[in-house]
């Protein structure tokens, strides 16, 4: 009989962070896309800090063995609840709780990904942990970007960081990028890095649906862009407000829709700045808040949008260019090495500190680009959308099995 890995996945998600949703649901929908004969050898599990957004729960339940929700299962006192669920990667503890392993030894979990952490430290025990695992770092912005964090959040995720190249059997990436700050930063682990470009599954019905009817539901008008991130400031949204500005001057008055959670954890006044900014360059007639949609909407927007902004001051593997690689739209992007890397075809690439070079790509693409969808450009943009997405899952499970096959079990 056919030896079965049995994979953990620990979603690192939720309304605060829905990018790190949508990349365990994707893997998990991408493994499903696969071969019969290839899953046989696995299956999956997702074990949630916090609950699942409905939406989310119904795509994945029919692809997955269990969903845990470690609150109903482990009980946790609401403190250590609400820590784990606020990106488990960046808290370290000083000891692992008792009802944590003893959870793991009774889901019979062969692998997990990712143990980041949140729930590993310096005084893990000697004995070998009950299952094989892997790390994942998103992505160094902190290094990078450090004033857009507390000086304690920065010396937490340094130690969370520094534990994770010590004792990580293996610690996934995202994009090469990422991979060529962790070997500068931690040179000694160089040898543990794998790259995992994730990719993003589409639920076919979506392409079916009436971006029209979308449209009118949240009152836009029929031309505009849409910028779908979630209002933390290196997502940058003041550089399109600027550019706006610019372009009033040319007698030139895009519409923008805006998409995402308007909190920012680090910065909770952060929304009240955004709307109080709008308002100081003047363009409150040119913008359209809609706050945190429902996915199928945001892909109909998206479809019907002339192009996506991307102004990010950093990623570690943007959700927002492979949504709109897998639309075939045109999509304005800052000019970071990880933008460069997913190089998506229809991209257009602007200095991300320079609002005027930003100002001339929309111009540019107010003028020649229509309202979509257009049905030739996502028919043309699906031809190697299965491919790419097998990929990811293949790459995935190729790493969970090697990490699960191998002779190191010990965290240090």
């Amino acid at each position: 009989m056919k030896n079965v890995l049995h994979i953990g996945l620990i979603n690192q998600g939720g309304r605060g962070w829905i990018g790190g949703t949508e990349y365990f649901k994707n893997l998990i929908l991408g493994i499903a896309s696969l071969p019969e004969e290839t899953r046989a050898g696995f299956q999956v599990s997702l074990i949630c800090p916090e609950p699942l957004e409905a939406d989310i729960h119904e795509q994945i339940r029919p692809y997955v063995k269990n969903i845990y929700n470690l609150d109903e299962v482990l009980n946790w006192p609401q403190e250590i609840h609400k820590r784990i669920a606020n990106k488990v990667y960046q808290y370290t503890y000083k000891h692992i709780d008792p009802r944590w392993t003893s959870f793991l030894k009774e889901a019979r979990l062969d692998f997990l990904y990712p143990l980041n952490t949140g729930l590993i430290s310096e005084t893990f025990p000697e004995e070998p942990f009950a299952s094989k695992w892997a790390a994942w770092i998103p992505d160094f912005q902190h290094k990078y970007l450090g004033e857009f964090f507390s000086v304690d959040e920065v010396v937490q995720r340094d130690e969370a960081y520094s534990l994770i190249a010590k004792h990580a059997p293996a610690v996934v990436v995202s994009s090469k990028a990422a991979e060529s700050d962790f070997h500068k930063f931690y040179p000694e682990a160089a040898h543990k890095t794998a790259v995992l470009p994730f990719r993003v599954s589409f639920d076919q019905s979506w392409l079916e649906g009436n971006p029209l009817e979308v449209q009118k539901k949240y009152h836009l008008p029929d031309k505009f862009f849409i910028v779908s991130n979630q209002f933390w400031q290196h997502k940058n949204h003041i550089i399109v407000f600027e550019a706006l500005q610019i372009l009033q001057h040319r007698s030139v008055y895009p519409e923008v829709v805006l998409t995402g959670h308007l909190y920012d954890y680090r910065r909770p006044n952060y929304s009240d700045f955004i709307l109080q900014a709008i308002h100081t360059y003047g363009i409150s007639r040119q913008i359209y808040m809609l706050g945190l949609i429902p996915k199928s909407d945001q892909v109909q927007l998206m479809r019907r949008a002339t192009a996506v902004l991307q102004p990010s001051l950093f990623e570690g593997w943007s959700t927002v260019v492979e949504d709109a690689r897998n639309l075939g739209k045109p999509i304005i992007l800052s000019d970071l090495p990880v933008h460069i890397e997913q190089a998506p075809a229809s991209g257009t690439y602007f200095d991300r500190y320079s609002a005027q070079e930003l100002a001339n790509c929309m111009a540019e693409a107010w003028e020649r680009s229509e309202p979509g969808p257009i049905q030739s450009e996502e028919q043309l943009a699906r031809s190697g959308f299965e491919s790419d997405v097998q990929a990811f899952a293949t790459c995935f499970l190729q790493i969970a099995q090697t990490v699960s096959t191998s002779k190191f079990n010990r965290l240090s």
